[in-house]
């Protein structure tokens, strides 16, 4: 039986490394250190690519410059 805070890192994991595969605007190195950094850091690792990596469109133009 997996335990709550196993289950939630690996569904955390799961959801950042699809988002940090699919973002177009990172680079392969950029996209290989996001994906060990959510690798290596369970919980903390993906909800720093959600709160720091990962751009988000924003306003009519769409996009942080």
């Amino acid at each position: 039986m997996v335990s709550a805070g196993v289950a939630i890192a690996i569904a955390l994991y799961a959801m950042a490394l699809a988002s940090i595969l699919r973002d177009p605007s990172t680079g392969p190195v950029v996209t290989l250190a996001w994906a060990f950094v959510a690798l290596i850091l369970p919980i903390i690792g993906p909800i720093l690519w959600f709160a720091v990596g990962k751009r988000y469109p924003y306003g009519p133009s769409g996009g942080n410059r």
